[in-house]
């Protein structure tokens, strides 16, 4: 009979889900978001916990699958640092869930994720890349930003845009996410002064990788169909303000495409895409790790974590490192090319508001507001990189 001890352990180890990725076994804790590769025998071991509670039944089990012996208290100690086997998360807030969405049936969300809607993705993209082909006036350029005759309302359009179809594109993964059964949840949060929508995916590990890649793609999709739908109005709209408001949003969707592939370094779609294509589980880790390893020196806590990594990241981790540069150069491109230019030209109107208008004056407010604006844009990400770091920093000392 189990021994108390055991009865506990048992208890705990109900909590953890246990599933096959294709190379290891995934443990998780779906309401933490908390989930961790492992070998076999690590997922036999919880799997004889579960059934049986006996530490000891676990432990020689999971030995007999490895061919050796393993210390099952240790694997217990090293479950519980991880979160795995702590007590259920109390209920609290949502950080903003939007609970009409969470309405939508994995049956109606399917319906926008099989073989036709893929087909009319792919179409979509053939036709907006044909159009931007063939019709180089339909091409956008950082000048077409300024979407309004006032630059101040032209700002606050492009806030619109962003909020709207950034809306657009985490739902379209959300319902990627219902569609093939993940429970995903949907939520607004924000980041320094933006609102912002964030799609918790973090069960998807559960679900094979060949199931994965759509929900990855959803967000992308989407834009590709504004993009399309944006275009084609421009070929039957004349030049007015309709047309400057569908070139603005023509842009807007491009510049959001490529930021997608660009942003590898920063956990983007296309990251997690190739991530799960490539088979990795830690890829971007890796992949830093590899590249300041042959440019500078890993630290003795750096070296021990990445031979810790698994083999097949550390192998991809070699050559990933081109792309991962690569996109680090595309980032500064495109804000060399359109961030910078927009932004130095709403500067000189500004401080050209700010020389001609009296001070309280329509003018004089609208250019503190697109002062205001630029600020954030601009000088916001790197204060919030430098906030994190230093909180990084601290939870290391501690």
């Amino acid at each position: 009979m189990a021994t108390s001890l055991d009865e506990g352990l048992r208890e705990r180890a109900a909590r953890l889900t246990v599933a096959f990725d294709g190379e290891a076994w995934i443990l998780g804790r779906p309401e933490l978001g908390v989930f961790v590769a492992v070998p076999e025998p690590g997922a036999v071991f919880v799997t004889v916990l579960q059934e049986t509670g006996s530490l000891d039944e676990a432990t020689a089990r999971a030995g007999e699958v490895a061919g050796e012996q393993v210390d099952g208290t240790d694997f217990v100690e090293g479950l519980t640092a991880a979160g795995l086997l702590d007590p259920p998360a109390e209920a609290g807030g949502t950080r903003g869930q939007i609970k009409w969405i969470e309405g939508v049936s994995a049956r109606s969300a399917a319906r926008l994720f099989g073989p036709v809607a893929w087909s009319c993705y792919a179409a979509a993209a053939v036709f907006a890349g044909s159009l931007l082909v063939i019709r180089p006036d339909l091409r956008p350029s950082w000048e077409d930003a300024w979407l309004l005759p006032s630059p101040g309302l032209s700002a606050f359009s492009w806030l619109l845009f962003s909020i709207a179809f950034g809306a657009l594109h985490e739902a379209w993964h959300w319902l990627a996410g219902r569609a093939i059964g993940v429970p995903a949840i949907f939520r607004v949060s924000y980041r320094g002064i933006y609102v912002v929508f964030e799609t918790d995916l973090t069960q998807i590990v559960t679900v094979p990788r060949h199931r994965r890649h759509g929900v990855y793609l959803a967000g992308m999709a989407i834009d590709t169909v504004v993009l399309a739908a944006a275009l084609g109005l421009r070929l039957l709209t004349p030049p007015g303000l309709l047309d400057d408001l569908l070139a603005g949003l023509v842009l807007s969707r491009i510049f959001g495409i490529v930021w997608q592939w660009a942003a590898l370094p920063l956990r983007s779609d296309s990251y997690a895409l190739l991530a799960n294509a490539l088979r990795c589980h830690n890829l971007y880790r890796t992949t830093w790790l590899t590249a300041k390893a042959t440019l500078f020196r890993l630290t003795q806590a750096e070296t021990a974590e990445l031979s810790e990594m698994s083999a097949r990241d550390r192998r991809v981790a070699r050559w990933f490192v081109v792309p991962y540069v690569a996109g680090i150069a595309g980032m500064v491109w495109m804000f060399v090319t359109g961030v910078l230019p927009l932004a130095l030209s709403l500067g000189r109107w500004a401080l050209t508001q700010f020389d001609g208008s009296a001070i309280g004056s329509a003018g004089f407010w609208e250019a503190l507001a697109v002062a205001a604006y630029i600020a954030v844009q601009v000088g916001l990400p790197p204060l919030l990189a430098l906030r994190e770091r230093r909180l990084r920093r601290a939870g290391e000392l501690l």
